[in-house]
């Protein structure tokens, strides 16, 4: 059994000190085993993370000199690989995962503001949520998504060897079940469920994202280029076409500069388009004005939602970490996200609600005149989809490649399965992205905001999850001393929270998205869009746009 120590206080709590040769039998194996350390956590994390540790050796016979029985009936994790099964000449997961940590810490900042700062996706919100919900889960999503995002860098310098939000939460599970005194194949059940679960949950988030930017970006053509005779399918395969090259980018670390030009620069573009044309036409001074009707029950949770949507990157946090060179530094990268989210989604929320009221729409641009300023916004919206295309996915295809031993690295040598390591990568993500296609072309719409319904969906299935509610429940597993009573409290009311808006709002999301959708392969071939102030819901339906706006 393992003798354990307490934690060193400047080390991390999976390290703690036990005997210098433990003979490992685990904890579960003996009633008093979570006893062994005392309350603390650490002593457990420490025998579990020693057990991992002998698996990934493949030196058992520690376990069957402590009564572990033969190696052949230890039950191996998803993701470990029995001796002598894995291929001659592929890498070992633990040296894929060592090629990947050279990211320097802007490239981590870079990604996060590309891919989650999206302020002109507020004002939508606000328009199914009314003033007072909106702007109280406005208010509590940029303190309790800051402080889980903090809470996952803690976790993963806590338990390093978990590189990804699957693995985390294996490891939280398998913790707290140890604690509990369960057996250990009970354990081991308990840590792989985990781990299939979250991955399900991860790659349907983040699966449908992909889908939902693919829907964006053919909306944008067919906006950009309204004469044309091109139908919404065929938008749709020229974008897929024009994305799968920059799918080819390897990694988050060297997805950096493409962050840099094909997301932060677009975006702050387009926030000055924007608050351009909310000053431009002023629809306050407009006839009948906008509107701000109390909202209904079903849209706000569609509202709540959406924004989760807006403020979900953190189900990528554990990835990206995985991929710096400081993951100490992951603090830092959070101070630049949020020092930039969260004034522009305030600003930009605020003012383009006040600006439509109900009329405002997921797609803002329609919102806007025809107008040259428009047209530069949409030109650059079709460049900012590439990232928006490639973010999604990165997660998703990082994981099948080091699950094939494909390293994502490597472009030249060594080969995989007699192809260039580029090549390989090539052919999964091709056959991946094409998948997406496919249900992108099933979800074309004709009528209705689509688009909020299925964001809203995403938001409700796992952008709640991992960035509400899933970091506290890992941190209530993992953290290495006692929390405080008020600190659990505010776990397990975000917990609660969390958990609730995650059903009602999956409910109502897929409610109107069936109502919105046209139906499997029933997409009209072309989108009328309406652009101000052709709709009668438009705030300057009645009076017009003024004299300077036309």
């Amino acid at each position: 059994e393992l003798e354990c120590g307490e934690a060193s206080g400047d080390a991390p709590a999976h390290t703690a000190a036990c005997s210098e040769e433990p003979q490992v039998r685990l904890l579960a194996r003996e009633p008093e085993g979570p006893q062994c350390c005392g309350s603390s956590r650490a002593g457990i994390l420490g025998a579990i993370g020693a057990q991992r540790e002998l698996l990934r050796n493949g030196d058992l016979s520690q376990r069957e000199e402590s009564g572990g029985g033969s190696s052949r009936d230890q039950p191996l994790d998803d993701g470990e690989v029995a001796e002598g099964s894995q291929q001659v000449g592929l890498p070992d997961d633990r040296t894929l995962r060592e090629h990947l940590r050279r990211g320097p810490t802007w490239a981590a900042a870079a990604n996060n503001i590309a891919f989650m700062v999206v302020p002109r996706a507020i004002p939508s919100c606000l328009a199914a949520t009314g003033w007072p919900i909106g702007l109280a889960a406005l208010a509590y999503s940029s303190v309790v998504t800051y402080d889980t995002g903090l809470l996952i860098g803690k976790v993963c310098n806590l338990y390093p060897d978990a590189a990804s939000f699957p693995e985390i939460t294996a490891e939280a599970l398998a913790c707290w079940r140890t604690r509990r005194g369960d057996s250990e194949r009970l354990v081991a059940r308990w840590r792989t469920s985990a781990r299939r679960a979250t991955l399900g949950l991860q790659f349907l988030t983040y699966y449908l994202s992909a889908v939902a930017e693919l829907i964006y970006f053919e909306q944008y053509c067919g906006q950009l280029f309204q004469t044309s005779p091109l139908c919404q399918w065929h938008w749709l395969l020229i974008v897929s076409a024009a994305s799968l090259p920059v799918l080819q980018v390897p990694t988050f670390s060297e997805s950096r500069w493409v962050a840099f030009c094909l997301g932060i620069l677009p975006l702050f573009l387009n926030i000055g388009v924007f608050v351009y044309e909310i000053l431009l036409v002023s629809p306050w001074n407009c006839t009948p004005g906008p509107l701000y009707d109390p909202p209904v029950f079903g849209d706000v949770f569609i509202g709540l939602s959406a924004l989760a949507y807006a403020f979900g990157g953190h189900g990528l946090y554990p990835e990206e970490i995985r991929e710096m060179k400081e993951p100490s530094k992951w603090p830092r990268v959070m101070h630049w996200t949020y020092g930039v989210a969260l004034p522009l989604y305030w600003a930009c929320g605020i003012l383009g609600y006040v600006a439509y009221g109900n009329y405002s729409q997921a797609n803002i641009n329609l919102n806007f005149p025809p107008n040259m300023a428009n047209t530069l916004s949409l030109g650059v919206q079709l460049v900012q989809e590439l990232y928006f295309v490639l973010s999604s996915n990165l997660v998703m295809m990082l994981f099948l490649e080091l699950s094939l031993r494909l390293d994502p690295s490597k472009h030249c040598q060594p080969r995989w399965h007699g192809l260039p390591p580029a090549l390989g990568r090539f052919f999964v993500r091709a056959l991946f992205f094409a998948s997406q296609v496919f249900i992108a072309q099933l979800l074309l719409a004709g009528e209705g905001d689509t688009l909020l319904s299925l964001q809203s969906l995403i938001g409700a299935v796992g952008m709640t999850a991992f960035t509400y509610f899933l970091p506290y429940v890992l941190w209530v597993c993992l953290a290495p001393e006692r929390i405080s009573v008020a600190r659990y409290a505010w776990c397990v009311l975000n917990i609660v929270v969390g958990v609730g808006v995650m059903v009602l709002g999956l409910v109502s999301s897929i409610q109107d998205l069936a109502e919105s959708s046209s139906g499997v392969f029933g997409g009209a071939c072309r989108i009328p869009y309406a652009y101000a102030p052709l709709s009668p819901s438009d705030p300057c339906y009645e009076s017009g746009l003024p004299r300077a706006a036309t």
